[in-house]
């Protein structure tokens, strides 16, 4: 799998300026607030905040150039074995960290510069691991939201009995349980009030007759008898 990290990256002779601007940055901020503490702390009582604000602007300046020699040497690194390898992925980083670790190290000795290489590996071995993590959890699609083909064809969906489900493309919903739908009668019923048309029955004392036309003699007559098609009478 493709690391996106690396993907979205610059190319290198603008990636060198690049790190070493943000180690830069990102070495100053920290040793600033470091360095701020650490001035407070030393320093006597009612002098506190002139210690720490001398002491950041003292030392923080100088933690930043030494991240900022750091990321360009890492960069330049980076930029040499993918130049090599002609391909861009976390071994590049991991290779770069122990060498930038080791090259800063070289003037105390072999040992030493061993040992720097194989704590910058490791560090980079870590953030590069940490970051394939995240891009693999972070590019899961969320629960409920499967593909249908991946599924089997089943799709999850609201319970049955949900009366918020938004309506389907047929136009009707899920129907809550005890629900029905009004349906048009069938050609059977059709025929039966068909052929109850025109008869009359006995309803308290009142005829009502039933008609499928639009406007009739006997439902004109049916009404001025009862007052309307309402069998009770009127009020």
């Amino acid at each position: 799998m493709r690391n996106h990290s690396i993907a979205d990256r610059d190319p290198c002779p603008y990636r060198i300026i690049e790190d070493i601007g943000g180690a830069f940055a990102f070495g100053s901020v920290g040793g600033g607030v470091w360095h701020f503490g650490k001035g407070a702390w030393q320093s006597p009582k009612g002098t506190r905040l002139m210690g720490a604000i001398g002491n950041c602007a003292a030392r923080a300046p100088v933690m930043g150039g030494q991240f900022a020699v750091w990321g360009g040497l890492f960069a330049c690194c980076d930029c040499s074995l993918t130049a090599i390898r002609q391909k861009e992925d976390p071994w590049n980083s991991i290779i770069s960290g122990g060498a930038t670790g080791g090259i800063l190290a070289a003037r105390a000795g072999p040992k030493a510069m061993a040992s720097a290489a194989v704590i910058g590996g490791v560090l980079l071995a870590l953030i590069e691991g940490m970051g394939i993590w995240m891009n693999n959890y972070f590019a899961q699609q969320p629960m409920g939201m499967e593909d249908p083909n991946a599924a089997g064809g089943m799709v999850t969906g609201p319970p049955e009995n949900d009366i918020t489900a938004p309506p389907t493309s047929g136009g009707v919903g899920m129907m809550p349980t005890g629900l029905t739908l009004r349906r048009a009668p069938s050609q059977q019923q059709q025929q039966t009030i068909g052929g109850m048309e025109g008869e009359s029955f006995d309803s308290g004392g009142y005829e009502t007759t039933f008609s499928s036309g639009g406007g009739g003699g006997s439902s004109s007559s049916g009404d001025e008898k009862s007052g309307g098609w309402w069998p009770f009478g009127s009020s």
